[in-house]
């Protein structure tokens, strides 16, 4: 900027060359000096953890600024797009791209064939004039893009004289897990299409790939489905906080497809979950006929499974992604009519062998079976919380969530069972535990093994042990639930999210636990810099809990 002596001559000068020559513009006598070039943030920042990074010594950096011009093979023009818009470049040109000596420096994003077999790979090399990002296909290019906006200042803004000269480095990666996932309640508090777009972005920053939407519960349902519209209407109304009250907070069809739309630009599967046979309140004040009288599923009425096929087909037209989770989870919590149904007892005795006592728990097998044929019915790779495990359920077409951390025999049986796996144990992954002792957080939860702090996640190693090479190839990655009972806002939710959500994301990413908690805090010094300077309620510090634990 300007100093104040140097405005005045500026005016000077325009006055004279107006008394000579009004024809010329003022701002062509005197231009201001160039901005210096912004250091960059450190190579070993970056988050995740690449697998490979090298200084390459006496190479020249490369210079970013807004003459820089983007090259990109046609298969990669969308990423390449994507991240010429968040440099403020001029948009990306498709096709072969200039020779490396040509005049200018370049960002060229081109496909490579010597990269591991893994979705996400990428290779990123910047010196001199070239920044060169090679990729097997355009989610590897777009990791490679967030990767090179962590290495811009924190406060960094695509800005007419912005500057920063990047060291030259190259960089090669991919992710260890081909699920890493957040899980986002809106239904106990709904949070909306925007603040979850919101969350996307972050997602995406840090490489993500998996927005598991819990979309309905005791306190609300939150999606529109055309068939079924008492669900919004009246399903939609309360919240944990004010139960069955106020108006109805749901998503439209509208906004389902905006959501889809917007993460599967920054490569990212929605999964949405409607949650039976229990935790389905909402939906039994809105069609009470197919609950037994309280919040779960009567599942001996033959009209029950057509309610929820005319449910799920409405689904799928809104979510077009390769999963659907069902839930299945605590159906004992609430659950205590069906002992005193006779339909219901009469299946039981139908499903459990004849020398035994009537088994509920058969019903409640038998119940999920139906829903994962139903799930499959419509296209759809059904997905359940690890109870159904121990209902019984062992169709291996069925992708367990473990979440019950004293039950790690659960996840063992659905891999011996032949499932696939994702990990969520409550005290690594839990992201509505506190981050410290006193802090804001669920109060019935985070005590078993003390609060979810960031160096506690950054601790685990989530593979188990002792699994044979099938088994592990079924460990598809990790999840990290955020229940929203005590979450009524965006600065609580971000509060809970951040930094923890880049810790998730490092465990998710990186090929091992190679890397300390010490360590790793550190690293995080920029990127809590960067969360504050975009405007989020981040717990960066101690003193950060204690100003917000009032809220």
């Amino acid at each position: 900027m300007a100093s104040e002596s140097t405005g005045s001559l500026e005016k000077a000068a325009c006055k004279a060359l107006l008394l000579g020559a009004l024809s010329l513009g003022c701002g062509l006598l005197l231009a201001a000096p160039a901005a210096p070039a912004a250091p960059p943030i450190p190579l070993a920042a970056v988050l995740p953890q690449p697998q490979r990074l090298q200084a390459l010594e006496n190479q020249a950096p490369f210079e970013l600024d807004r003459r820089v011009q983007v090259w990109a093979d046609p298969a990669l023009r969308a990423p390449a797009q994507a991240l010429a818009r968040e440099l403020g470049l001029r948009p990306a040109r498709s096709g072969q791209a200039p020779a490396t000596g040509a005049p200018g420096r370049q960002i060229r994003l081109a496909l490579a064939k010597d990269l591991p077999a893994v979705a996400g790979a990428y290779r990123l090399r910047m010196a001199g004039e070239a920044l060169v990002i090679e990729a097997a296909e355009a989610s590897g290019a777009f990791y490679a893009g967030q990767t090179l906006r962590q290495l811009l200042p924190p406060a960094w803004r695509p800005r007419g004289d912005a500057r920063v000269r990047l060291p030259a480095a190259e960089i090669e990666d991919a992710p260890r897990f081909a699920w890493r996932g957040l899980m986002l309640d809106v239904a106990r508090h709904f949070h909306d299409a925007a603040r979850v777009k919101r969350v996307i972005d972050q997602m995406a920053a840090y490489k993500l790939n998996r927005l598991h939407l819990h979309l309905s519960d005791d306190q609300g349902w939150r999606v529109q489905l055309r068939s079924l519209p008492r669900l919004s209407q009246v399903g939609g109304r309360g919240s944990h906080s004010q139960p069955n009250t106020g108006p109805a907070r749901y998503f439209s069809e509208a906004d389902v497809r905006e959501i889809v739309r917007y993460a599967a630009a920054r490569h990212i599967e929605v999964v949405p979950e409607i949650d039976m046979p229990g935790h389905s309140g909402a939906a039994a004040r809105a069609y009470p006929e197919f609950f037994d009288g309280r919040v779960t599923f009567n599942p001996a009425k033959p009209e029950t499974y057509r309610f929820i096929d005319t449910l799920l087909g409405d689904l799928v037209r809104l979510f077009p992604g390769r999963y659907l989770h069902f839930g299945g989870d605590e159906v004992w919590v609430n659950n205590t009519r069906w002992k005193d149904m006779p339909e219901v007892m009469a299946l039981a005795r139908k499903l459990t062998p004849a020398d035994q006592a009537p088994q509920l728990k058969a019903v409640e097998a038998d119940f999920a079976r139906r829903v994962v044929q139903l799930i499959q019915k419509h296209g759809r790779i059904p997905i359940g919380w690890d109870e159904v495990i121990a209902a019984g359920l062992d169709d291996p077409a069925l992708l367990v969530q473990w979440w019950r951390m004293d039950k790690p025999e659960a996840a063992r049986q659905a891999l011996q069972q032949g499932q696939s796996l994702i990990l969520s144990p409550s005290d690594r992954m839990y992201l509505d535990y506190a981050a410290g002792l006193g802090e804001p957080g669920a109060p019935w939860e985070g005590n078993t093994g003390g609060p979810v702090s960031v160096e506690k996640i950054v601790a685990w190693e989530p593979m188990p042990e002792g699994l044979s090479e099938a088994e592990r190839q079924r460990v598809l990655g990790i999840e990290a639930p955020l229940w929203t009972e005590n979450v009524r806002s965006e600065s609580y939710l971000q509060f809970m999210l951040y930094p923890r959500l880049a810790a998730v994301a490092e465990v998710a990413w990186r090929q091992s636990a190679n890397s300390s908690p010490a360590a790793f805090v550190k690293r995080l010094a920029p990127h809590i810099q960067r969360w504050k300077a975009q405007g989020l309620n981040v717990r960066g510090s101690l003193e950060d809990a204690h100003r917000y634990r009032l809220h």
